[in-house]
């Protein structure tokens, strides 16, 4: 796992040495880099495990850097000539970055998560946002711009078929490429995503594939189907309410929130992240950001005018705002049992690839994900290249599970509909005395 902290201001080394045990569960501290900005503002920066740490040899070499990243992603924090901070993301993020400001104004700080800088005595707390910069020259001035835009050149719409599907096995074989020699868990639902990755993958036997869920519900079945097609040697986790009941606050902790949905879509993928670390594996890889790059989402079939552009500018949206929506919690999560995280389709060339391409490619004969389908259809079964999936916390039985819960132990708020398993939530997180995200924070 891998993760980075620091901080700008007065005392540091100590905030630093409270974050770095607050993130133990990511990994050991390794390097630490201290020094002096303009006017003697001090600064420490900290990588942990697998993290970068550079320290330039002299004021002319590379700047000092701590460095959160994995082939194309990135969040990373360094230091140009002495005179400022920078906080950096590349435009997917896939890695988390935060930072904040004390309630005096003498400590700015930093980290790959929330509960890092509460650590260090930081009430309110911001995102680096993905393609922006945050330069820090002090705790009383911080600057922020968008320096990492999405730059996309249209495709051709006179593709062909072949071409298509060519460019992009193309990219997807280079990503997994850059992670054929390590040993994965693998996030397998049975669906598309997550079965195509498996079967382009160079050395799936150094990996296993793994489905959570509740006894019969939609994913263990759907996975247990394609495994069966595929010859995957599938681990099945089976969840059981009091094992749900155990890990809701440990979840709500991990990804400091709690949001129903969240929650829900957190929970089979904390708990299978258990699993996983538990076999020995270091790294969980899953098929998100599909559908938001390949219109696999209903909503994109059902726009009040489904033209081009209109799809296009949804699509272009959902991917940019994919961090804060979705990757965070999923990050987070996974971090909890010190897994790295693995987005083949999120790496910012498919994405760059994925968004510049023709709608026509991605809603095409009725088809949602036509050219992954297409793409499918080299590598497995026709009927698994063309099924449809259901969304985890619904296939997992998850969702119906929260509602039953927080039902029962909330019966005179049994009206409120999903509003009750906010309020379930909420109560768990009071009683554990759990430090969750503030609704107005950012």
């Amino acid at each position: 796992m891998s993760g980075i902290v620091g901080a700008v201001g007065l005392n540091t080394s100590v905030a630093v040495s409270k974050m770095c045990e607050t993130l133990g569960h990511r990994g050991a501290a390794l390097q630490s880099v201290t020094g002096m900005l303009t006017d003697h503002v001090e600064y420490t920066m900290c990588s942990l495990e697998r993290a970068k740490c550079n320290q330039a040899s002299s004021r002319k070499a590379v700047p000092m850097s701590v460095e959160d990243s994995f082939g194309s992603s990135y969040a990373k924090a360094h230091i140009t000539n002495s005179q400022f901070l920078s906080l950096e993301r590349d435009f997917v993020g896939a890695r988390p970055l935060f930072y904040g400001v004390n309630r005096e104004s003498s400590l700015c700080a930093f980290g790959s998560e929330r509960k890092a800088i509460w650590a260090a005595g930081v009430e309110h707390v911001h995102r680096v946002d993905p393609g922006t910069t945050v330069t820090v020259y002090k705790p009383q001035r911080i600057e922020v711009r968008a320096t990492n835009p999405l730059k996309l050149s249209y495709g051709d719409p006179t593709l062909n078929d072949e071409n298509a599907v060519k460019n992009l096995r193309i990219l997807l074989d280079s990503v997994l490429n850059e992670i054929a020699d390590r040993q994965i868990g693998v996030a397998f639902s049975g669906g598309l995503d997550s079965s195509l990755l498996y079967s382009l993958m160079a050395n799936p036997v150094d990996s296993q594939c793994y489905v959570v869920g509740l006894p019969e519900s939609y994913d263990l079945r759907n996975a247990g189907k394609t495994a069966r097609l595929l010859g995957v040697n599938l681990q099945v986790i089976q969840l059981r309410t009091e094992l749900v009941e155990a890990a809701i606050p440990h979840v709500i902790e991990a990804i400091e929130s709690c949001s129903p949905l969240d929650v829900a879509i957190a929970l089979p993928l904390y708990i299978l992240a258990m699993h996983v670390r538990a076999a020995g594996f270091n790294s969980v890889l899953t098929g998100q950001g599909a559908d938001e790059l390949f219109a696999g989402y209903a909503k994109y079939g059902n726009l009040l005018a489904p033209t081009a552009e209109t799809l296009r500018n949804t699509l272009e949206a959902d991917v940019l705002n994919i961090a804060k929506n979705n990757l965070e919690r999923d990050n987070l999560a996974a971090a909890a049992h010190s897994l790295e995280l693995l987005l083949p389709y999120l790496d910012p060339k498919v994405v760059t690839f994925g968004l510049a391409l023709n709608c026509s490619w991605k809603l095409k004969n009725g088809s949602n994900k036509y050219i992954l389908r297409k793409l499918a259809e080299q590598v497995m079964p026709y009927e698994l290249a063309h099924q449809r999936k259901k969304a985890m916390q619904y296939g997992t039985g998850i969702n119906q599970l929260l509602q039953r819960l927080a039902k029962t132990e909330l019966p005179t708020a049994k009206n409120l509909g999903t509003s009750v398993v906010r309020l379930y939530l909420q109560s768990i997180a009071e009683k554990h005395d759990i430090r969750v995200q503030d609704d107005n924070e950012i």
